[in-house]
């Protein structure tokens, strides 16, 4: 994956974010297909049942980003981060594969609602990746257009405010 990364960006810093990509939509898709494998009986079921109670894989996702989150708050080390990343971007896909059962809170797996997650989690760390200048561009010019409608709009009411001071002396 190392090669596969510097022939697209070089030496820049997405690394990570880069490497959440690629282990969120590898995860992503394999479930998907074990499912489908699953749903269609091509393949027996493999299931976590615990006193009766199914444990969906969206649990382990979140349980994953969970543990991944403590570890990256209480470790600073760089060349952790980088496995750091591949655990998440696993966790991330277990997670919202299912995103639909979290709104919905019943067992119904195909729901629209989970594709259109990873859809936008993957157009977000696409746009980290490979627009990351643009949008720190576009940040900075908004930023800058924010401040001079601010000092604008408060040199006008200054403005105003001191008419009607003089007014009422």
């Amino acid at each position: 994956m190392n090669k596969l990364y510097y022939n697209l960006f070089g030496k820049h810093n997405r690394k990570i974010p880069f490497t959440i990509l690629v282990y969120f939509l590898t995860t992503f898709v394999v479930v998907r297909i074990l499912v489908y494998a699953w749903t269609y009986e091509y393949i027996p079921e493999i299931s976590l049942m615990i006193k009766g109670i199914e444990i969906h894989h969206f649990n382990l996702g979140i349980f994953i980003l969970a543990v991944v989150g403590y570890f990256i708050l209480t470790n600073e080390k760089e060349e952790n981060r980088l496995k750091l990343a591949k655990i998440y971007g696993i966790g991330l896909a277990l997670a919202f594969d299912e995103f639909g059962m979290w709104l919905h809170l019943n067992d119904n797996y195909w729901l629209r609602h989970s594709l259109d997650a990873v859809v936008i989690i993957s157009v977000v760390l696409f746009n980290i990746i490979y627009l990351n200048r643009i949008w720190k561009k576009i940040i900075e010019q908004h930023i800058i257009l924010g401040k001079k409608i601010l000092s604008a709009f408060r040199k006008d009411v200054e403005t105003k405010s001191r008419k009607i001071l003089t007014k009422t002396k």
